[in-house]
């Protein structure tokens, strides 16, 4: 699955429609569906179990029905004559951006309905039950099930401790019909379907006799908290360049993995101490899924038109199955001419003592060449470097200071020696416990058209 993301996020941000940061742990929720509190009309009651988004108001008609309705919060039943009824979901407090709907809902006398907002916050879905008002035979209650853990496998509902199974192969979204169940308490657990492994234990589960129950399996397989996996793109900008060129940065994140993979966005600005960077709220991509961050300074940090922002990108992840790249690009009246950078994991940055070179250096009439360098860690460190001519005499050797997370662009490296083809840099670090990154960039004097050079 693919998706794009344009002017969303800024939307998220600067709207106040921030996602959850606390973690959502795969949980389950049961509810009392009182049948016999229906008296006719048709009943509406809203669960919200769409576990990176913020508490919502639920609007009918125009008006706020339900109010600051939070994750695994289930509202009341509202009563109200059969009809058609207009209905959205917004952010508590605002009246936009609206996260579901509007959308026109059939309602039917003596029918009641749970409307469930499922799913992560990019791709928010309701997921609509009924029920009759029937009641369970003397003796019994009864007990369906809905699936709205987005990155939980298909599941069997079973009896504790290889108990037989009550609901079979139940997936994402879907849900069963009202089965009857001797009045009791119950060890229940949710199994990996066809399997005897236990994805959620469900313990002292009472049933009531005469009780009618929705139980529904909410939050993340995935810990959403444990965001402990760096990776890189060393530049980024949103800012003009020689020759009146204006350069922007676009950004896919791709996860390989099988799982739900949970990441936030880091600006890094250029000659700046990042210790404490900005940082977008958590973003949450589905297994082998892509996301697409255009204009990523301009969408995600909110950088205006006008105001040159230039360096680099981190992103915190709970995964080590996310993929990242990076195309940095002039716009012009003619097209665009852009510089791939991939994107790079914090375990595959050069660590101290390993040296590196960068091929490719030109600099003439045609052609001017630049180096970035990233400091990968949070801690300063010093960088290092020896320029070479082609003929392999060395040039000079030159050192940099590097804060926390910091990085530095050098132009036109190889200015004074002009005319020059085919330099070379060797780039290393003698800084105890620390990593980088690096990379060269040759540029089309008439076009600004870069080309990527990555260090071997």
């Amino acid at each position: 699955m693919y998706k794009r993301v344009a002017m969303i996020f800024a939307g998220l941000v600067f709207l106040g429609l921030t996602t959850v940061n606390a973690a959502t742990p795969l949980n389950a929720v049961i509810l009392d569906d009182d049948p016999e509190g229906n008296m006719g009309g048709a009943r509406v009651r809203v669960l919200h179990a769409s576990p990176d988004a913020p508490a919502v108001d639920v609007w009918v008609n125009g008006s706020v029905v339900f109010s600051n309705l939070a994750f695994e919060e289930a509202s009341d039943f509202a009563e109200v004559p059969a009809g058609t009824y207009t209905v959205a979901v917004t952010p508590t407090g605002l009246s936009e951006p609206i996260v579901i709907g509007p959308v026109d809902l059939d309602l039917a006398a003596a029918t009641d309905y749970l409307v469930v907002a499922t799913d992560v916050l990019s791709m928010i879905t309701p997921v609509i039950l009924t029920a009759d008002g029937s009641t369970p035979a003397a003796g019994n209650g009864w007990v369906r099930f809905l699936h709205a853990s987005p990155d939980a496998p298909a599941v069997d509902i079973a009896i504790a401790d290889g108990g037989p199974v009550l609901f079979p192969n139940v997936s994402f979204q879907s849900f069963t019909e009202y089965a009857p169940v001797p009045a009791g308490t119950y060890d229940l657990e949710a199994r990996i379907a066809g399997t005897m492994d236990v994805a959620l234990q469900l313990p002292g589960v009472v049933v009531a006799d005469g009780a009618v129950n929705t139980a529904v399996a909410t939050g993340l397989v995935a810990d959403i908290g444990a965001l402990d996996n760096f990776y890189f793109i060393s530049a980024a900008a949103r800012a003009g360049g020689v020759g009146g060129s204006f350069f922007v940065t676009d950004v896919d994140v791709n996860n390989r993995g099988d799982m739900m993979a949970t990441y936030k966005v880091l600006w890094l600005p250029r000659d700046t101490d990042n210790s404490a960077p900005a940082m977008s709220g958590e973003v949450t991509i589905g297994a082998g899924e892509t996301t697409r961050w255009s204009d990523v300074l301009g969408t995600v940090f909110g950088v205006p038109d006008g105001t040159d922002a230039v360096g680099a990108l981190a992103f915190l992840s709970d995964s080590e199955d996310l993929l990242f790249f990076s195309r940095t690009f002039n716009m012009s009246d003619a097209g665009t001419f852009g510089q791939a950078i991939p994107g790079i994991a914090a375990a595959d940055l050069i660590p101290a003592d390993e040296m590196k070179r960068i091929l490719f250096f030109t600099e003439n009439s045609d052609f001017r060449s630049n180096i970035g360098i990233l400091n990968g860690t949070g801690s300063a460190m010093t960088i290092k470097w020896r320029r070479y001519t082609a003929d392999g005499m060395m040039v000079d050797e030159s050192m940099a200071d590097l804060p926390a997370w910091g990085n530095v662009q050098l132009n036109r490296v190889f200015s004074a020696e002009a005319p020059v083809e085919g330099g070379y840099i060797d780039v290393w670090t003698e800084t105890d416990d620390a990593a980088f990154t690096a990379y060269g960039s040759v540029l089309d004097n008439a076009t600004s058209d870069p080309t990527t050079v990555l260090p071997q």
